[in-house]
């Protein structure tokens, strides 16, 4: 009887014992998943579009002034910057702009690029449209060391700068800040 038991239990594993893959026969050629995706993915994104729509009707609630790029700077009472102080003025604080050239959460960078800005102002500042001086200081807003240059009372003159700086830094731009002109 034993041996009949043995033989049933091995006749019966033998059968359940199969070289297909699980869940079935393999998938027809026709059914492959593409090329570049492994073969487990059952997913084929080539029948879908590769950009999603395009929605123009999207309303927000950001004031224009943002949108525009005008916003007002904390301390000042208007949005647009005060005109340049006359020649000869005292110095007074006014809204402004400055030009930043770098940011990191490393002092260390920040003071390697500030020098490294100073070194390249010394031959800059001989070239035509040049402002006639350029400032370099490392600002700390958390989280970030922020290196930017000059103090310009006047988006003109801010603009001009940022042309000249863009050549040794091409990532540069402008922030509105609280800058000392005159005197």
């Amino acid at each position: 009887m034993r041996p009949l038991l043995v033989l049933a239990a091995a006749l019966t594993l033998s059968a359940c014992a199969t070289t297909a893959p699980p869940g079935g026969p393999a998938p027809p050629d026709d059914e492959a998943p593409a090329p570049g995706y492994p073969a487990y993915e059952t997913f084929d994104p080539s029948g879908y579009d590769a950009e999603p729509e395009r929605r123009t009707d999207v309303e927000h609630d950001v004031p224009e002034s943002v949108m525009a790029g005008r916003v007002v700077v904390p301390g000042g009472a208007a949005p647009t910057p005060a005109p340049p102080p006359p020649a000869g003025a005292r110095e007074v604080e006014v809204d402004g702009y400055r030009v930043q050239v770098f940011s990191s959460n490393s002092r260390g960078a920040a003071e390697r690029v500030r020098a490294q800005a100073l070194a390249w102002w010394q031959g800059a500042k001989s070239q035509a449209g040049a402002p006639a001086s350029l400032k370099a200081s490392v600002v700390y807003l958390q989280p970030y060391y922020r290196v930017r240059l000059g103090a310009f009372a006047t988006r003109e003159q801010a603009d001009a700068a940022l042309r000249l700086v863009r050549d040794e830094f091409p990532e540069a731009f402008l922030v509105a800040d609280r800058v000392t002109v005159g005197g």
